[in-house]
């Protein structure tokens, strides 16, 4: 009779934890809607997003973050003061003190248009990036851009910079219309009235395009080059 007593009052209680926790479970997974599905066999990319309010406009399908606005999607981190996504197609428009992490790359601009399941980032006006590096013997060799538009994608760290591209790198000062980084190759492509300057040596050089090899500190330029230089 207490063993059969025992078994039903174990029964109740696990009965009771699973109502219990039933409810949890649902609101955990209303905190990712904005996880990406994959069809291609892929694992999901869960995107967290926390600010100090949301508004939800069923009629346009808007999630509208408002205040101290935390974007996290692996190991990425966007900052704003106000971000509106779709639900449905993750894309999002992010503005005021925008700011975006990525290990040693940080960007900052006027605007961005986030696409969550491309890991596709294209800011606007004013941008900024660095792009953090040391030489051989460990000092900081940090390269800084400066353009009105910039398209990063975040897996890859491939990005095109356009409008009034500016580049620095220790002595190096580059101009261009448009300038390509390719990650894996470690260069960026530059083209439309591309100048570089070497303050240390004095030395100009333009061309229509040139590729510069960051690590090597190697340029190519082609296309109607002209080059100057101080003579002592």
């Amino acid at each position: 009779m207490k063993k059969r007593m025992l078994i039903e009052i174990l029964t109740l209680i696990v009965l009771i934890t699973m109502i219990m926790i039933s409810p949890i479970s649902l609101f955990a997974q209303e905190q990712v809607q904005m996880t990406d599905q994959e069809d291609n066999g892929e694992e999901e990319s869960t995107v967290e997003l926390t600010a100090d309010q949301v508004n939800y406009d069923k009629e346009n399908d808007q999630m509208i973050f408002v205040g101290n606005v935390v974007i996290v999607q692996e190991d990425t981190t966007l900052t704003a003061g106000q971000a509106s996504f779709n639900v449905d197609t993750k894309v999002g428009q992010i503005i005021e003190n925008v700011k975006l992490v990525e290990e040693d790359v940080t960007i900052t601009g006027e605007t961005l248009e986030a696409f969550l399941n491309d890991k596709r980032y294209i800011f606007e006006n004013q941008v900024e990036l660095i792009q953090e590096r040391e030489d051989d013997s460990g000092e900081s060799d940090n390269v800084n851009w400066l353009c009105q538009k910039l398209e990063i994608f975040t897996d890859t760290k491939n990005m095109t910079a356009t409008g009034e591209v500016n580049i620095t790198k220790k002595d190096y000062t580059i101009t261009a219309q448009e300038a390509i980084y390719n990650d894996a190759e470690d260069k960026i492509s530059l083209s439309g009235n591309v100048k570089i300057e070497e303050v240390e040596n004095d030395r100009q050089i333009s061309g229509d395009q040139a590729i510069f090899y960051i690590n090597d500190d190697k340029l190519e330029v082609t296309g109607n080059v002209r080059s100057s230089m101080v003579l002592d």
